[in-house]
């Protein structure tokens, strides 16, 4: 049988290696001879600091030939030698853009505040409080009492607001007896016309006199509620200042939560604001994991010009364990729609601009700003920017810069939902 003929690489190695043994050879052999009598010269030397320079110069010489065997073994071949070229394009997923029906879920963080939050103060001022009633937490009725005052002192001032009715009782009384006598006497001349309308323009004055009086009097007594802080309207306590002994004068004492009716004040960006709907249903999480339904109550009135965003009102129902002041979280879904998506994975960031890189016929990544829109799960809304069935890169986008050959590969499944399943960038 034959031997299979070897491939013309082995040969021309085999030529080549054997070409360099040849040179080195006759190269190893000149350099030996040329060293024996260089190094018999120089130990012939007749002195000591003859020896030394020779043996120097020897060593000098040597170096040089050894770099002249290097330099003719390098040149060997090159004539002949096959340069292959290294493909630097990196291998990445190529995703094609397409329709997708998603919904959008917006998060929504907030406070939990009263619909209707009531401040109740005290009824007069300079009185002090004798007797909390009430306490955070309590259910109170309207007109129910919920601190007593300083009685005394509220005594003290219905009973100045009675003897100034009684003065001005009095004094109505004189007024309108005198305009009677001289309105009886106004035919026998005794007293002139002016005189009489005086007396007239006195009892009345007097009878005004004694109609605010009667209103202060009914003032005090309606402030002051029989010496006791009432509520204003039913609903919970939710915080209590009122202390007791000390003075009031205007300051809040109790704050109610009407009707213990609870809204969660959530801000949402002005995209979002649009697409939500009044009753729009929200689920919201407590701190202990459990969750509770709501509805949108109320859209943005406004949205703020710096922050880009408005309060919306979502109402809580009644009876619920969530009490004001609470943070909570939680998330409102949007109607399904058929929008151009992409993976989370091709959206990259500058100085806050989202861009992909897009595959040009010749394989180059090029760069395409795009404008997001809402997100479902692990892919992205593009709303300008991408046209229908393009070409971007998946995965290994973070590593491009904008003009790189890249080598297409078949795109993967897109990952399933998670925390890894963030949006990645470089930052430029």
């Amino acid at each position: 049988m034959n031997k299979p003929e070897r491939p013309e690489m082995f040969s021309r190695a085999s030529g080549l290696f054997r070409r360099a043994a040849d040179a080195g050879g006759r190269v190893y052999r000149t350099a030996r001879g040329a060293s024996e009598g260089a190094w018999k010269r120089a130990t012939d030397a007749p002195t000591e600091e003859g020896r030394r320079r020779r043996v120097l110069m020897l060593l000098g010489g040597g170096i040089a030939i050894l770099v002249a065997v290097l330099f003719i073994v390098s040149r060997l071949g090159g004539e002949n030698a096959t340069h292959t070229p290294i493909d630097t394009a990196l291998a990445v997923t190529v995703v094609n853009t397409s329709t997708r029906s998603i919904q959008p879920t917006i998060a929504l963080n907030g406070e939990a505040r009263p619909v209707r939050d009531i401040q109740v103060t005290a009824p007069a001022s300079g009185v002090r409080i004798l007797e909390i009633l009430v306490d955070e937490g309590d259910s109170v009725r309207q007109g129910q009492a919920m601190a007593r005052l300083d009685t005394n002192v509220a005594q003290a001032q219905i009973r100045a607001a009675q003897a100034s009715v009684a003065q001005a009782q009095s004094a109505a009384v004189r007024a309108r007896g005198e305009y009677d006598r001289a309105e009886s006497i106004r035919d026998s001349g005794a007293l002139s016309t002016e005189a009489i309308e005086a007396r007239h323009a006195a009892a009345i004055a007097a009878d005004a006199q004694l109609a605010a009086a009667r209103a202060q009097l009914a003032e005090v007594n309606a402030r002051l509620g029989g010496g006791y802080v009432r509520a204003p309207a039913s609903g919970l306590v939710i915080r209590r200042t009122a202390e007791v002994g000390r003075n009031v004068d205007g300051q809040v004492l109790f704050r109610i939560a009407a009707g213990n009716q609870l809204e969660v004040s959530a801000q949402v960006a002005e995209a979002e604001a649009l697409a939500l709907q009044v009753g729009q249903p929200a689920v919201f999480t407590l701190v202990d994991g459990s969750t509770i339904d709501a509805r949108l109550r109320r859209l943005p009135g406004s949205i703020d010009s710096r922050t880009r965003t408005g309060e919306a009102l979502f109402s809580l129902p009644g009876g619920s364990r969530v009490r004001a002041g609470m943070y909570l979280r939680g998330e409102a879904q949007l109607p399904a729609r058929d929008v151009l998506a992409v993976p989370q994975s091709s959206v990259l960031y500058d100085n806050g601009q989202a861009y992909v890189y897009a595959i040009d016929a010749q394989n180059h990544a090029q760069r395409v700003n795009v404008a997001l829109g809402a997100r479902d799960g692990d892919f992205v809304e593009i709303v300008s920017g991408l046209e229908l069935n393009q070409r971007i890169v998946g995965a290994g986008a973070a590593f491009l810069q904008n003009g790189d050959r890249v080598q297409p590969l078949q795109a993967q499944a897109a990952p399933a939902a998670g925390p890894e399943a963030n949006l990645r960038g470089r930052e430029g």
